[in-house]
């Protein structure tokens, strides 16, 4: 395929990515005079994980006297199993009040009673914390941000593919994109924010908006980045719909109303797993116990049943329950679903990577959850650590000045994606399946060294399959590319999850079932080497909560 156009692009700040991380770096970036431009590969403020999120976040200093910045910052880490990176989550725990504000300013509004936010509470966090959009759940926190980012000047190009990032002088300095209509930009910038998001769709189930398949994490990969803790995905365990997209609050639903979850033998899955306390059928607990039932072939359809017989005035559920539901259905087939990625690139506390000038804010970082994420800080983190990459790229342009633009590069680029594949024909879809399908069933929920070591092998096949895809527009090539990224995610999971001999938070090793605090506090970076993967272990840094306040795992 040849691009039917070439062309140039530059600005202070490339944003990359179109979710709310990437809108409120935007303006804070925008707010300091920095000319913002912020690239999506769909349309920007739609299609994205903060579009389809329930519209909550956790945040300090609306509530009670005693709930301060310094609790959340402990919850935060004994949730996330003491993986985190403190000093990241104390930025984002001082920060986070401060977002509510901003976003009523951008025209956010919030469920209030008597003019006070009313505040939700959550397990895994000590205080009622949690601020709710008034309406639409996330689409009422970012399209408000879109329209004002929209209002203050930041540009924006949709429908781009970014394929690769640029240093010069040791900076970053640009970005390479494909355009769906079959056009290749060159986009030059001081400084670059990554808001991709995770890689949720390298599972055959998954809650997140299409299109989230590590993209951020193959550029930084690919750039020599380091990247941490991307064994630890978080798993929701009830959701409806072929592909598990419809999430059912099983805290409402179950704990609260009183529906059973039955495997196809009509077993009660909670009881037989020990889980009538609602104290301990967490979230990860819960998803295993369902999982083990789908592994040992006790179940309906690749689910298990949610039996909604037992609820008095099911109907008052209905905003709960998937789309179409009548309320003379008593049954529904649900399934765990993925629902977060806790790894990613590697940041410090101004939201900057390790290469000058490359910031990155959201899902597509590491630090802030650790092995486990609480409920409400994924926002909390889009909104907070966006602002802090957006204000410290816009001091940052200041500094730098002008890279220096590698263009032979560029053009290499160009003439390598230009580049026809083999006369071999693959099919995109059956391949993109198949990786899904053994992700899901070998290195998901439950995971053992014989399936991760499987699940490699077939990513190893897959590899040169993939290479073979033939496409005859842009589109078709985004696609391929796409998948390319998938690959790479699948493979730093496995390989991340076969070296820790221990289960902790989200990663659960059935023959490795026990927290290993003498091992494996530690976390595990990944980088690439001499174009292959190399992994090593690190020590966690617990200086601000200190290791004697470990507890058992509440969330």
């Amino acid at each position: 395929m040849r691009f039917r156009d070439v062309s140039g692009v530059s600005c202070d700040v490339l944003i990359i990515g179109g979710g709310g991380a990437s809108l409120r770096a935007a303006i804070e970036a925008r707010k300091s005079g920095a000319d913002v431009l912020v690239v999506s590969k769909v349309k920007t403020g739609h299609a994205n994980n903060t579009y389809i999120s329930a519209g909550v976040f956790a945040a300090t200093g609306w509530g009670e006297s005693q709930d301060d910045a310094g609790v959340h910052l402990e919850d935060t880490v004994i949730g996330g199993r003491f993986l985190n990176n403190q000093k990241l989550v104390a930025k984002m725990t001082r920060e986070a009040g401060d977002e509510v504000p901003f976003l009523e300013k951008c025209g956010v509004s919030f469920i209030k009673r008597e003019d006070k936010l009313m505040l939700g509470h959550v397990p895994g966090h000590k205080y009622p914390r949690h601020v709710h959009a008034l309406a639409m759940g996330g689409r009422g926190l970012i399209l408000p941000l879109k329209a004002y980012a929209e209002k203050i000047g930041v540009r924006f190009i949709d429908h781009v593919f970014i394929t690769k990032l640029f240093t010069g002088d040791n900076r970053i300095a640009a970005a390479a994109g494909i355009t769906k209509d079959g056009s290749f930009l060159s986009l030059e910038a001081k400084c670059v924010i990554l808001g991709t998001g995770g890689f949720g769709h390298i599972y055959l189930r998954t809650n997140n908006a299409p299109g989230i398949t590590g993209d951020g994490h193959a550029l930084a990969y690919d750039l020599g980045l380091q990247l941490k803790d991307i064994e630890f995905v978080q798993f929701y365990p009830t959701a409806a719909g072929i592909h598990a997209s419809q999430t059912i609050l099983y805290e409402a639903i179950v704990s609260g109303a009183g529906a059973l979850l039955k495997n196809a033998h009509g077993e009660s899955i909670i009881t037989k797993h020990g889980l009538n306390d609602p104290k301990i059928m967490t979230r990860d607990r819960l998803a295993q116990a369902i999982m083990n039932e789908i592994l040992e072939g006790a179940d309906v359809d690749g689910g298990v049943i949610l039996d909604l017989g037992p609820v008095s005035e099911v109907n008052r559920f209905r905003r709960l329950l998937p789309t179409g539901w009548s309320e003379e259905q008593k049954e529904i087939i649900v399934s765990p679903t993925t629902h977060f990625c806790m790894g990613g690139v590697v940041i410090d506390e101004n939201a900057e990577t390790s290469v000058p000038g490359l910031f990155a804010a959201g899902e597509v970082c590491a630090g802030v959850h650790g092995a486990n994420r609480l409920a409400g800080n994924a926002l909390t983190e889009v909104f907070a650590m966006g602002g802090v990459a957006g204000r410290n790229a816009a001091i940052k342009i200041k500094e730098i000045g002008s890279p220096a633009i590698p263009r032979d590069e560029i053009e290499r680029e160009k003439a390598s994606l230009e580049s026809p594949p083999s006369q071999e024909r693959q099919n995109q879809k059956d391949l993109r399946r198949k990786l899904k399908k053994v992700m899901w069933y070998k290195a998901g929920i439950v995971r053992r060294e014989k399936d991760l070591q499987e699940a490699l092998g077939a990513i190893e096949a897959l590899k040169p399959l993939c290479r073979e895809i033939q496409f005859a527009s842009a589109i078709q090539l985004m696609k391929r590319l796409e998948l390319q990224n998938m690959l790479l995610a699948s493979e730093m999971v496995c390989r991340a999850a076969l070296l820790r001999t221990e289960s902790r938070g989200a990663h659960f090793r059935s023959d490795y079932p026990e927290e290993d605090n003498a091992n494996w506090l530690k976390n595990i970076v990944i980088r690439k080497t001499d174009d292959k993967m190399s992994l090593e272990s690190a020590p966690v840094s617990l200086d601000i909560i200190s290791r004697e306040t470990l507890k058992p795992s509440s969330s």
